[in-house]
């Protein structure tokens, strides 16, 4: 059996940017201390309902980083305690420049954490100041040093395109810049502009379409040219660095959530946990339990999962292992989809393996709505 992955959800942020629709909250600092308690709490009465070996474990947020890194390092060592973690777990903490010292990650990184995800976005400042953030490009730099003396030889970076203004070679610019500090990992997400963010109510200058594809294209060759591979729609490592919690995700690998909105996939069962930081405190001290929304998926909603999650991969996913886990032929399910995409050369099958071309990737999600 897959071990499985560990997601603790840490709320808090020193400021909220403009494109966020995350459950995350700022200038709530009287409420870290009861949190953490809660989620310690929280912690150990699910590692009795959950006793199963776990081999990542991932804090997000909000900002960990964010928070006094005692209470990482003290909620790191409880899940320690609780649950089973294999030695060579990899422990990744998201963190966004000038929100912690040197210091401070030298204390994470002899807690163990061993993966720092850090937010850069953009190496333009004028760019970072349209989205609400708080550091510069400079504040990055300091950041990225810094980890590199605390010990951390895993470190992603967080990039960000179609931003508002943005041309080709202001992506173009921040690409390179970026590759050239080395991190193991890079991530490039296009905006999204979310309901109910201030982006949402605000005249943006958006790119189009068009650029916007031209912007991904532009992200796949250089950083191929710069020994990162695409292992994923948005992810790309270098070799042996791909974030094994991350693929949890999309190879349908149990993982389980911790903290205020965290949400868990243990043994085809979906939950969530109570959104907003009061709720949950108030739902661990009162039940003994944040979880709410839970559901069981049918077979049919599993093996869409694991089809329009596992194409998302570069591998994509294996005809026998499909057969194996639901005891049927993907043709006798999907057939009609997979013939159609395989036909315009959007989809490949190979050696009883399918995924998507080259071309089929930037279209992905209008190609994986036909597989729900």
């Amino acid at each position: 059996m897959e071990n499985s992955g560990l997601y603790i959800h840490i709320p808090f942020c020193k400021s909220k940017c403009l494109y966020c629709d995350f459950n995350s909250y700022a200038k709530s600092e009287s409420w870290i201390e009861p949190y953490f308690s809660a989620l310690c709490e929280e912690i150990k009465i699910q590692a009795k309902k959950y006793p199963k070996r776990y081999d990542t474990i991932y804090f997000g947020g909000g900002t960990p980083s964010a928070v006094d890194p005692d209470y990482i390092c003290e909620t790191l060592s409880v899940l320690k305690e609780c649950f089973e973690i294999e030695s060579d777990a990899e422990i990744t903490i998201e963190c966004n420049p000038k929100t912690i010292g040197f210091e401070g990650l030298c204390a994470l990184s002899e807690a163990g954490i061993n993966r720092l995800s850090i937010g850069l976005q953009s190496t333009s400042d004028d760019c970072l100041k349209t989205l609400g953030r708080i550091h510069s490009f400079e504040d990055f730099g300091d950041c990225f040093q810094n980890a590199r003396r605390a010990g951390f030889q895993n470190i992603s970076l967080d990039l960000m395109y179609g931003l508002p203004s943005m041309t080709l070679a202001d992506w173009e610019d921040t690409l390179d810049e970026a590759v050239g500090f080395g991190a193991e990992h890079i991530s490039c997400y296009s905006l999204k502009v979310e309901e109910g963010t201030p982006f949402w109510d605000m005249d943006l200058n958006l790119p189009d379409d068009d650029a916007v594809a031209d912007m991904y294209d532009l992200a796949v060759e250089k950083l191929g040219n710069a020994g990162y591979s695409r292992y994923e729609i948005s992810n790309f490592a270098k070799n042996g660095c791909e974030s094994r919690h991350n693929k949890k995700y999309w190879q349908c690998v149990d993982f389980l959530g911790l903290g205020a909105g965290a949400f868990s996939c243990v043994e085809g069962a979906r939950f969530s946990n109570a959104l907003g930081i009061s709720e949950y405190i108030e739902k661990i001290k009162k039940d003994q339990s944040a979880e709410i929304n839970c559901e069981t998926l049918d077979n049919f909603d599993m093996m869409s999962e694991f089809v329009f999650l596992g194409l998302r991969l570069r591998e994509g996913i294996s005809e026998r292992k499909f057969f194996e886990r639901f005891v049927l032929d993907i043709d006798d399910v999907f057939g009609e989809p997979l013939k159609k995409y395989e036909k315009t050369g959007h989809l490949v099958r190979k050696n009883g393996n399918i995924r998507f071309s080259d071309k089929g990737f930037f279209v992905s999600n209008m190609i994986l709505s036909d597989f729900v």
